[in-house]
Formats: C-alpha cells, sequence, structure tokens
C-alpha cells in the first residue's frame, strides 16, 4: 500500500464545528477547547473566521477568541475569510494563517452567497489583495470539488479551473472539500491525483464529510493519491451546509478517527492518540454535545483491553 510516510491533521471543530452549532459559547470556551486541541499535538488549529456577525453569530467574536489563543509549540492558528473586509479585520487581529473559500457549484455559491463562482473568486483576489504582502500565508479551500446536491457531479476541470486561479494569487497549498457527505474513495482519489498531476508543486489536502460513511476510505485514497493534509473535527462535530430538506446529518469526520486510522496504517500525523482521546472527553462535557467518534467511544485496541481489564469477562 503506498502512503505518505507522514500527514498533516488539521483540526477545524473550534470553526467548522461550532459554526453549525445552534447555542452560541462564551469567547472562554472557545479557548479553552482550543487549547486543550493544540495540546495533543496537532500542528494546526482552525480557530475562527472573520465572517459578518449577522451571518455566522456563533463566530462573532473571532477578535477576542484570537485574542485568547494560547500558543503552543508547532502549532499554527488559522482564520477563514470570505471577503476583503473579513481579509481586513484577521489581519488586523494578527492572523499568519487565513483560508479562502471558494465554491465550484455555480447554484450553490448563488444560493448560499448571492454571486457566482467568478464573483465568489473576485472578493477572494480583493481580499488577498488587502494582506500586507509576505504577512499572511494562504489555504486555497474548495467547496463542492466533486459533487453537489444541486448540481449533481461537479467537473474535475472546474475545480481545476479555481485551483488555477489560486495558483495566480500565489497560494501553495489547496484544500479540496468532500462537502455533501456522499463522495466516494475513488473520485477522492481521481481528483486528488489530477491536481497533482497538473500542479506537482502543491500540497494538497482534503476535508472530510461522513454522510454516507465513507470518510475514512476517502482519506485513505487521498493519501494514495499524495494528499498530505487531511481536515478533521473533534467529535465529528460541524460542517453543516444547505442541502434539500434541511440540515442533514452530513458532518465532518471526527478527529479521534482519522488519527487512529493514521496510527492503525503507520502514518505519522504527530498526534498523541491517547492525550487526544482525553481532549475529546474534556471539549464534549465542556459543550455538553454528543460527539460521534467511535476511537472516543473506546474503539481501538488500547481502549477494548481497558474495557475488559474493567469488566472482566462478560461471555456466556
Amino acid at each position: 500500500m503506498k502512503l505518505p510516510s507522514r500527514v498533516e491533521i488539521v483540526e477545524v471543530g473550534p470553526r467548522d464545528g461550532l459554526q453549525s452549532v445552534a447555542r452560541q459559547y462564551p469567547s472562554e470556551i472557545k479557548s479553552a477547547m482550543i487549547d486543550a486541541l493544540a495540546a495533543t499535538g496537532l500542528s494546526r488549529v482552525e480557530a475562527t473566521s472573520f465572517m459578518r456577525p449577522e451571518m455566522v453569530p456563533q463566530l462573532a467574536d473571532a477578535e477576542a477568541v484570537w485574542a485568547g489563543l494560547k500558543r503552543h509549540p508547532g502549532c499554527t492558528y488559522r482564520a477563514l475569510v470570505a471577503n476583503r473586509r473579513g481579509m481586513e479585520r484577521a489581519v488586523a487581529a494578527g492572523v499568519e494563517e487565513v483560508v479562502l473559500l471558494a465554491t465550484a457549484s455555480e447554484r450553490y455559491v448563488q444560493m448560499n452567497q448571492n454571486t457566482g463562482v467568478d464573483g465568489n473568486l473576485a472578493a477572494l483576489e480583493s481580499a488577498v489583495d488587502a494582506a500586507p504582502g509576505g504577512s499572511v500565508r494562504f489555504v486555497g479551500a474548495i467547496a463542492m470539488s466533486i459533487f453537489c446536491a444541486y448540481e449533481g457531479p461537479v467537473s474535475i476541470d472546474r475545480t481545476l479551473a479555481i485551483v488555477r486561479r489560486y495558483r495566480e494569487l500565489g497560494v501553495t497549498e489547496v484544500s479540496l472539500a468532500t462537502s455533501t457527505g456522499v463522495e466516494g474513495p475513488a473520485e477522492v482519489h481521481r481528483l486528488v491525483a489530477e491536481v497533482l498531476d497538473v500542479y506537482p508543486e502543491l500540497k494538497v489536502g482534503v476535508h472530510l464529510h461522513n454522510a454516507n460513511g465513507m470518510a475514512l476510505a476517502n482519506a485513505l485514497a487521498a493519501m494514495q493519491a499524495g494528499a498530505t493534509v487531511l481536515e478533521s473535527s473533534i467529535g465529528g462535530m460541524g460542517g453543516g451546509i444547505r442541502l434539500p430538506g434541511g440540515e442533514q446529518d452530513h458532518g465532518n469526520v471526527a478527529t479521534e478517527d482519522l488519527v487512529h486510522l493514521c496510527f492503525e496504517l503507520g502514518v505519522e500525523t504527530g498526534v498523541s492518540l491517547p492525550a487526544l482521546l482525553e481532549a475529546s472527553k474534556e471539549i464534549e462535557g465542556l459543550l455538553g454535545i454528543p460527539f460521534k467518534s467511535y476511537a472516543a467511544r473506546g474503539a481501538t485496541k488500547d481502549g477494548l483491553m481497558a474495557s475488559a481489564r474493567t469488566t472482566g469477562w462478560q461471555g456466556r
């Protein structure tokens, strides 16, 4: 099995997770969540987004959260922006890494942002112009990179066209999102391989949603195709997008399960799985949200053996 020796796990729960939860948490709880995650060995944590407060009220306190971050050696914090004003706020707050979010589906971006793909990209270009040269590192994310519930399959050419626009902006890392969570490993492998074939100099990652239960298979396929960054959310929380029939269970893959997968494959992540499982329990209690992680529920070799030692023989 051809796999990278090391991948980077990017934790998006504090942003993509919390923005999908109806409850609005105080900045102090968010800071405690981020601190617990950063202490596990994660090298990047997506802390917040600088969006219009009326659009994402759950993250209206972006400046306060950023000011309250506790720095951990080896951990970079990043934030998402969608336009020039968001970039101006992020730069003023001292953000060092920014995620730009483009959408490959014309219909979805029209519904979500009242513009088209070109308008979406123009807003991001204006945002990049607002950042002083060399002061910010950019990651170019592409939502609906494979499939859209309203349009169906998204052509690779359309996604590649957005990657090209990102490269013209100087972006050196892209994140391909399986936004609807119904994408499969063959198409994930094909897209990652195609992007790297055209742009071998890029760092390529995937943002994984799990509606069809294939997120871990998609992660494996992405790694086999050359992806070296995997994005996930603690406990599988969040990942809410607009889909037919209202909000459905299509959320992010759990970071605990993704790190566990890499551990079983012998792929280094730099993350301590025991520390991550402890952080998961702490954050689940902190937020009062039931998490959806197999690893956190004891479905690991160590977890099963610990249960056996505690409960003894349960056979008949």
